[in-house]
C-alpha cells in the first residue's frame, strides 16, 4: 500500500467482490479461553493482503465472538458480546444513536473511515452501531457481515464457532 492513498485502497477493497480461502483451523490463544481463526481473502481469485479473523470464546456463558476484516489493521469489526460497554465519540452523538450501549454491535468502515489519513489506517475503530436484534446466531451475524463487506457467502461448513471444551 506504500505510495498510494490508503483511504482509496480500502474503499476499493470494501467495494470489490471477495471470497474466503483456506480451511477452518481454530487455534487456542493465551490461556485457552479464546480461540482464533484467520481466513485469507481473495479478490478476482488472487490472494490479497486482507483477511478475516474471528475470535471465539466457546466456554463463555453467553454467545461471544468478534469478527474482523483486517488489512494489517482492523477496518471493519463486529463485537458480539452483552456486557462490554461501547461509548461513541461525543461528536457523533447526533448522527449515531444511541451514544452508549452494552449490546452486540459493529464498527463499519463507512463510519470510521474519517479516522484514516492518506498514509495510515486508524489505530482504533471508534464509532459503532448496535446490531439488529435478529442477528443473534453466529451464522446469521457472519452472513450479514459477509454481505456488508462484499464477501461471497461461504458454504455452511467453512466458517463455524468451535465447540465448548468445558462444562462450566
Amino acid at each position: 500500500m506504500a505510495g498510494q492513498n490508503i483511504l482509496a485502497l480500502v474503499d476499493a477493497l470494501i467495494q470489490a467482490e471477495k471470497t474466503l480461502g483456506g480451511a477452518p483451523d481454530w487455534q487456542q490463544v493465551g490461556n485457552g479461553d479464546e480461540e482464533r481463526l484467520v481466513l485469507p481473502i481473495f479478490v478476482d481469485g488472487v490472494s490479497s493482503n486482507a483477511s478475516v479473523e474471528i475470535k471465539a470464546y466457546p466456554n463463555s456463558a453467553i454467545l461471544r465472538f468478534r469478527v474482523m476484516l483486517l488489512v494489517g489493521k482492523c477496518i471493519w469489526r463486529i463485537d458480539h458480546t452483552e456486557y462490554e460497554q461501547h461509548v461513541n465519540p461525543i461528536d457523533t452523538f447526533s448522527t449515531v444513536t444511541p451514544p452508549s450501549f452494552t449490546c452486540p454491535h459493529f464498527h463499519s468502515w463507512a463510519d470510521n473511515r474519517r479516522y484514516c489519513t492518506s498514509a495510515n489506517l486508524p489505530s482504533k475503530l471508534k464509532i459503532a452501531r448496535p446490531l439488529e436484534t435478529h442477528h443473534r446466531s453466529f451464522d446469521a451475524v457472519f452472513r450479514w457481515f459477509c454481505g456488508e463487506v462484499n464477501i461471497a457467502q461461504p458454504h455452511a461448513s467453512m466458517v463455524y464457532l468451535p465447540a465448548r471444551t468445558r462444562l462450566m
